[in-house]
């Protein structure tokens, strides 16, 4: 009982430390917008926003799971992660997109983003560098 309960405990705050967390969008230091819309991040996100009116193409790298990766896919595309993922897939299939880079962890999406001209990625707050550039949110 106590190990069972133990277990909840932990559990419980893992949950509740994740939902918590902050979630940045990081450029390439040459990217020269300093903020996005909401819409701009989805529109980012599904390939449906290519280009930066500064930095030409926008090579975007996404985290492959984890709770920073549902937490983003969820907050801004509105689509779980395996929605996501399928929707991705079905764009490579019809020949309609690439898959966005993929890494395991937020460090690789740090050097990703420092390393590409024009990248662009999210990580939990904590893990962005001064290699990158933090985004903005722009309110409605």
């Amino acid at each position: 009982m106590k190990r069972s309960l133990l277990f909840l405990v932990a559990f419980a705050a893992t949950v509740l430390g994740t939902k918590a967390q902050d979630i940045v969008l990081i450029v390439n230091p040459g990217v020269t917008e300093t903020s996005v819309s909401g819409d701009d991040v989805k529109n980012i996100l599904l390939g449906n926003k290519a280009r930066w009116e500064s930095a030409g193409n926008i090579k975007v790298v996404i985290l492959t799971e984890g709770a920073v990766h549902e937490k983003a896919i969820q907050e801004f595309t509105q689509r779980t992660t395996d929605q996501f993922d399928k929707f991705w897939k079905k764009q490579v299939f019809t020949g309609k997109g690439i898959m966005p880079a993929q890494v395991k962890t937020e460090a690789e999406v740090v050097e990703y983003v420092s390393k590409n001209t024009g990248a662009f990625g999210y990580v939990a707050k904590e893990s962005a560098t001064d290699k990158v550039k933090v985004l903005s949110i722009k309110s409605k």
